[in-house]
């Protein structure tokens, strides 16, 4: 064997394994960040465990603040009592206003308010005082009438003053909330005035929609108003940025008809379900299918309908009274609703990505639970 020459060829090849492990070293180090490079940009929502924060309570600390005597010196002094849930400290919030359904009362969405709160937004619950549960239980005395439950929420629904003033109501609380900005001890500077959203259930949804351009019909009002035909007319106040109506009335019911949603001039997000029956102008039962017909009368952009398998009507609300209305569908119905007011909110008053990635059906559909098993999401 030539021992000079294995040596040589032994020296020649140090130099080579060296420049060889020293390419291999440069490549394992860049790899990652090739790797990051050349990936394509995820077009779908966040992560589930990530957008479940929007179903948990919110990082603030809250606490409420009650105005009983306010009253409307525009309005022949109508009084319109609120309670403001709002973070302790912090802002200015984005603000969110509650309308309550036929027979309720400003703390009706109770939790619902409470949960956004925690989330960063100012939220006041309203109470229109002629269709409160004071007013359904006048109607249901000796003094009102004596009318049954049935007779007096179809009173109250119909009731020209009750239907035309919710709307007002509004913006009147819109009003206040300008005035608090400026000089309230508590609220002053934490209101963010330029963005604002209404959210209401099944009579508030009326009012929601009312508010966002939704003209009611004056077919079914007592007393006659104006001609007692057709479109109202325009109720809305353009302060607002946009709305989310649960249960909202369909066309046929005692509010709308087909024509009333064209002027629909802000977002708005609608929840329904399948067991969501509504009542028509003549007070019989309409199946929960009429509200989904809302949508295609709607003029595109930005509108959303979620469909709830199972949720019913008393679904929607929750306070401490609610177990006086009982709800298998109440639970997955509340967890869903809360979300999907964060989400909306978080979107269209804060404009956050990934809260306007979230709106979408694949992510929607994961929000299903053990009643509300399958959902349903429409957009256009």
């Amino acid at each position: 064997m030539n021992t000079k020459r294995l040596q040589s060829h032994s020296r020649a090849s140090k130099p080579v394994a060296l420049v060889l492990a020293s390419c291999l070293l440069a490549l394992i180090a860049v790899l990652p960040f090739a790797n990051q490079a050349c990936a394509r940009p995820t077009s779908g929502p966040p992560p589930y465990d990530k957008l479940e924060q929007y179903e948990k309570p919110g990082g603030h600390h809250i606490k409420a603040l009650h105005f009983k005597n306010l009253k409307d010196h525009k309005r022949r002094n109508r009084p319109v009592e609120m309670r403001v849930y709002m973070p302790r400290d912090g802002g200015p919030y984005p603000l969110v206003i509650i309308s309550h359904s036929a027979g309720g009362i400003y703390d009706s969405h109770r939790f619902q308010a409470e949960h956004l709160a925690s989330h960063g937004y100012i939220v006041i619950c309203i109470e229109h005082v002629d269709s409160n549960n004071v007013s359904v239980k006048f109607y249901m005395s000796k003094a009102g009438g004596s009318e049954s439950l049935r007779e007096a929420m179809h009173h109250v629904t119909t009731d020209a003053v009750a239907v035309l003033e919710r709307p007002r109501d509004i913006s009147f609380a819109i009003d206040c909330a300008h005035t608090w900005n400026k000089s309230h001890k508590e609220l002053a500077g934490r209101i963010n005035t330029r963005k604002i959203a209404v959210m209401g259930h099944s009579f508030g949804a009326y009012t929601a929609m009312a508010a966002i351009g939704a003209q009611p019909v004056l077919d079914h009002l007592k007393p006659r108003t104006g001609s007692g035909k057709g479109l109202a007319g325009p109720l809305g106040d353009q302060r607002i940025s946009f709305a989310l109506a649960m249960s909202p009335p369909g066309p046929g019911s005692k509010f709308f008809d087909e024509d009333s949603f064209k002027s629909v001039n802000k977002p708005l997000v609608m929840i329904s379900g399948s067991k969501d029956e509504q009542k028509g102008y003549d007070g019989k039962i309409m199946p929960p299918e009429t509200r989904r017909e809302i949508f295609p009368l709607l003029p595109p952009g930005n509108k959303y309908f979620l469909w709830l398998a199972n949720a019913d009507h008393v679904s929607f609300t929750d306070n401490h009274s609610m177990w006086l209305l009982p709800s298998a569908a109440r639970k997955d119905v509340q967890r869903i609703t809360k979300a999907l007011m964060v989400i909306s909110c978080d979107h269209f008053l804060k404009g956050r990505y990934d809260a306007r990635k979230s709106m979408k059906a694949r992510y929607i559909r994961t929000m299903r639970g053990e009643v509300v098993n399958e959902l349903e999401w429409l957009e256009k």
